[in-house]
């Protein structure tokens, strides 16, 4: 595998609108990148920005891939400095990571073969709203900003009260995911925290198309290096098209 980091050029950067035109467009990022592999490659991304992780005056996306072969040298777009990535692990290393992940769980639907996927964060906390609804004796019905709105209506809540409540139930709903996929992933969560929920619409699909992703920091130990190492290479969770899944690790 091959780790990269890849940012606009300088001179894009400076005389054109193309850095601009980068940010929050997801798809078109995806396909930026694919162009700088010669054969087709699956590769697994994440943006950030070059003000945070390079203390750059400009505040530009920047790019960590993950790919099965290296991206080409030159590129009239991107700076790229890409090395190898073979990360020798064993059991019990304890490596501390950054995850941005699209948390999202199957769930069967009425009257349809087929399971449709749901976010997790949201799922979690309508069904905390209902439940907290038919507890005061209120009729549950309605969409999540209407079952909200019904408590406060209802019951001696202050919103800020409630929103705190809403933020837990998410936060554990967040992390409860992440714990459920390191026992096949090879791995065990010792601290982890999540640090930014976000929803990335797409219009360059359709008007309503869009995904969330929420962030991760903490440490994790290693239980099996191979199960762990493939995990890496696999990515977490679905939207990898759109910078989602890759879990960047360093030692501590």
């Amino acid at each position: 595998m091959y780790l990269s980091r890849i940012q606009v050029a300088p001179a894009i950067a400076e005389h054109s609108q193309l850095g601009i035109m980068l940010t929050d467009r997801s798809y078109g990022i995806h396909r930026l990148l694919w162009d700088l592999f010669s054969v087709p490659n699956r590769f697994l991304y994440r943006e950030e920005s070059t003000r945070e992780q390079l203390a750059s005056s400009h505040n530009l996306p920047l790019y960590y891939v993950l790919s099965e072969v290296a991206p080409v040298d030159k590129s009239p777009i991107f700076e790229i400095d890409s090395k190898p990535f073979s990360p020798v692990l064993k059991a019990g290393d304890q490596l501390a990571f950054r995850l941005r992940a699209n948390p999202t769980i199957a769930r069967k639907q009425e009257g349809e073969k087929k399971s449709k996927r749901h976010d997790v964060v949201m799922n979690a906390q309508r069904n905390w709203l209902i439940k907290s609804c038919e507890e005061k004796g209120l009729n549950p019905v309605g969409t999540k900003s209407q079952l909200r709105r019904l408590l406060l209506e209802h019951c001696d809540i202050p919103s800020k009260v409630l929103d705190d409540q809403l933020d837990d139930v998410m936060n554990e709903a967040a992390l409860d995911w992440l714990a459920a996929r390191s026992e096949r992933g090879g791995f065990q969560l010792h601290y982890t925290q999540t640090t930014g929920y976000r929803w990335h619409a797409l219009p360059e699909k359709n008007r309503t198309a869009g995904f969330s992703s929420m962030d991760y920091e903490g440490v994790l130990s290693v239980k099996e290096p191979q199960l762990f190492t493939e995990l890496i290479g696999q990515g977490i969770g679905p939207s990898k098209a759109f910078g989602c899944g890759l879990i960047l690790i360093r030692r501590i």
